[in-house]
């Protein structure tokens, strides 16, 4: 395995290097598709947003709406082809545009700036080898220490990730664990170099309810206490609100709504949106009260729609939703949304949206 050289040195002499806000992630413009046979795949369409040093961000969707393959896509992570970042994607990791950085250029931010936590942990780790040695390959590869000083700092990696009697499954095989602490071994591993920036994709994902809380409480405390930024991927909008300052909604390869955690809860505007926070139980409902649920099937990539990706399946779609895309809506200095129904024009179509969803006068969300 080959060892990368210092970040630092990864732009030397670079020019262009533009530096952007203290944002720790800037994306401008990402577009990503695949080339089939079939034709052009696009799963990720002109997406920007930013991720603050220290801030937690949720990235929700349903299968196929283009989330994992937006973040995979950021550091090259997905084989091209068939994957192709498309021309005029920005990135910037503290300010250092990595856009066009080559294969060797990007193993020197993977891990020391931006480490990346795989949603199913036994495709990612190798079952004919011990914990042990997973977890200090990379620590080998890119400090400069004794393996016994590697091993202890392994040790200390599984015990910051919440792992008991790490001296033992320091010996163990993947096999031999449960889905919760293989998770917590990849979190170990992705710890290894302390990176600024953790990407955990759907870490919860197949977990019993109990672990899922034991591992987002995980990675809440490595934000609090290591000043990481976090992006947590999910579909799940029941576990957002407890570790995510900030909502990032994507539906169709684009993003649908974004905002802060309080106003995509409480006075989110895009109907995709308001059915994904409908479809949770809540204990405060009504008894009898019906969970909300989404006609139909996800978009087809191939030909997406030319309008708001959602206009097939949303039950407050206009003529003009399937034709043209939405332009953004801005809310807030924080909140904002792509969606027509925020429309001066569309003001009849928005009462009865608002009569579907009577909580929205009592948050005080109104008709720009």
């Amino acid at each position: 395995m080959a060892c990368g050289t210092p970040w630092t040195r990864s732009f030397e002499g670079r020019k262009g290097g533009e530096r952007m806000s203290g944002a720790m992630l800037e994306v401008k413009d990402f577009s990503v598709s695949f080339d089939t046979y079939a034709g052009e795949v696009q799963a990720v369409r002109n997406v920007s947003f930013h991720v603050g040093r220290g801030e937690v961000v949720a990235i929700v969707g349903e299968s196929g709406s283009g989330k994992s393959v937006l973040t995979q896509s950021l550091v090259k992570l997905l084989p091209s082809p068939p994957a192709r970042v498309k021309e005029g994607s920005k990135v910037f990791i503290e300010g250092v545009d990595i856009s066009d950085y080559s294969f060797n250029q990007l193993r020197t931010i993977k891990g020391s700036k931006v480490a990346y936590i795989f949603q199913d942990p036994m495709t990612s780790l190798n079952p004919l080898a011990k914990i042990g040695a997973q977890v200090t390959e990379g620590i080998l590869c890119h400090r400069i220490m004794s393996k016994k000083a590697a091993y202890e700092y392994a040790v200390e990696l599984l015990r910051d990730a919440e792992i008991q009697s790490p001296e033992r499954r320091m010996e163990q095989y993947p096999h031999e664990l449960s889905g919760g602490m293989r998770q917590r071994v990849m979190i170990a591993i992705a710890l290894a170099m302390k990176p600024s920036l953790l990407i955990a994709d759907e870490p919860t994902t197949a977990l019993d309810v109990t672990t899922q809380s034991q591992i987002l409480g995980t990675l809440k405390a490595l934000n609090t206490e290591r000043g990481m930024s976090i992006i947590l991927i999910t579909h799940d909008m029941g576990i957002v609100a407890g570790i995510a300052q900030r909502v990032i909604v994507m539906y169709g390869g684009k993003t649908v709504e974004r905002g802060g955690s309080q106003e995509i809860f409480e006075k989110s505007r895009h109907p995709y949106t308001r059915s994904l926070l409908g479809s949770i139980p809540r204990l405060d409902a009504d008894k009898g009260h019906d969970l909300d649920f989404i006609v139909g099937s996800p978009p087809d990539m191939l030909n997406p729609p030319k309008g708001c990706p959602f206009s097939p399946r949303c039950k407050f779609a206009m003529a003009c939703c399937g034709v043209v895309p939405p332009e953004e809506i801005t809310l807030s200095t924080t909140h904002a949304s792509w969606c027509w129904l925020l429309h001066p024009g569309a003001k009849r179509v928005y009462e009865d949206f608002r009569r579907q969803y009577p909580d929205l006068y009592e948050n005080g969300a109104a008709l720009p």
